[in-house]
């Protein structure tokens, strides 16, 4: 497979298109044939050596299609985002063709956005979902004051406390911001 690698600490231009070898089935993980994969801060500090770990295949996330799952736990060809659980740190990540990923950190899901859209969600959604419910256990009618709103997780912070049925009041820095332009949901990002 082609798989885009930290050949060295560095900028972008240390990243380099090698061929490696197909991740292989193990049991508990899913091997995912990569449609899109969306590109995260933090891996800009993986790829400048600023953090202890780094894989040699960069990417925390990704969406693609299930190429195996020996436990049968997702269906070969099922639509999936695929996030964290080491990818991209401590296991090779999504900047390939395919990866291999825990079980736990692989979803379903039935779309018809474009996969290069469908890249954005993984990782902004989960960590929003994860700050809303597990950590703050925002419920319907409490009020949320969301900082940065126009920001991919500001957005996905919205989009989640809506839903939850709570008040949001949003803030951003940019008085002219996409989202003031746009309105909710249709802005770039």
């Amino acid at each position: 497979m082609r798989a885009i690698i930290i050949e060295q600490f560095g900028g972008p231009e240390k990243l380099v298109i090698q061929t490696l070898p197909d991740p292989e089935p193990a049991p508990g993980n899913v091997v995912v044939e990569v449609k899109a994969f969306g590109i995260n801060h933090a891996e800009t500090h993986m790829r400048k050596g600023e953090w202890a770990e780094a894989a040699k295949v960069s990417g925390i996330e990704c969406v693609g299609v299930v190429k195996t799952c020996p436990g049968g736990e997702f269906a070969v060809g099922q639509k999936v985002a695929a996030f964290m659980g080491g990818m991209g740190r401590t296991i090779n990540g999504s900047y390939a063709e395919f990866t291999r990923v825990p079980l736990a950190n692989v979803v379903r899901f039935d779309s018809g956005l474009p996969w290069e859209e469908l890249a954005a969600i993984p990782e902004s959604y989960s960590t929003a979902w994860t700050c809303l419910h597990r950590n703050l256990e925002l419920s319907r009618g409490q009020t949320l004051l969301l900082r940065g709103a126009t920001s991919a997780l500001g957005q996905a912070a919205l989009s989640i406390a809506a839903d939850a049925g709570a008040n949001v009041i949003a803030t951003t820095r940019n008085p002219r911001s996409d989202f003031e332009v746009n309105g909710p949901g249709r802005g770039s990002g």
